[in-house]
C-alpha cells in the first residue's frame, strides 16, 4: 500500500500496528488521509478509528480489509469513512484519495 500511494506522488508514514498508528496521528504530523487494516497486533483498526475519529473527526479513514465482514453499523460506529476489499488494485487506492482530495489531480 504504502508503495502504491508513493506511486501516485503521496508522502507516507507507516506504522508496524494500531498502537503505533494512533501515536503518530497523535503526535501532531500532518496526516491527511489514514489507510488502516482491520488486522493488527496490540490495536485493531476499528478501536484505532474510534480513537481517530474521537479527536479527529474530519481526518478520512479507509479501511481496507479482505476477511472482516462488517456491518454498516460498524462501519458507522468505528467512523470508517470507505472499504476498500482486498485485494485492491491501483485504481481503487487511487479513487480513494481523490473521493476525499479532488484537487489532487488524479483521475479516479
Amino acid at each position: 500500500l504504502s508503495q502504491l500511494c508513493g506511486l501516485l506522488g503521496h508522502e507516507v508514514i507507516c506504522a508496524g500496528d494500531g498502537f503505533e498508528g494512533l501515536k503518530i496521528v497523535q503526535a501532531g504530523a500532518r496526516i491527511d488521509m489514514v489507510f488502516t487494516d482491520y488486522k493488527m497486533p496490540k490495536m485493531d483498526g476499528l478501536e484505532m478509528t474510534e480513537q481517530i475519529k474521537a479527536e479527529y473527526p474530519s481526518l478520512p479513514v479507509v479501511l481496507i480489509t479482505g476477511s472482516v465482514v462488517l456491518t454498516d453499523s460498524d462501519i458507522e460506529r468505528a467512523g470508517f469513512d470507505a472499504v476498500v476489499q482486498k485485494p485492491f488494485e491501483l485504481n481503487a487506492i487511487a479513487e480513494s484519495i481523490h473521493c476525499f482530495f479532488p484537487e489532487s489531480g488524479m483521475d479516479g
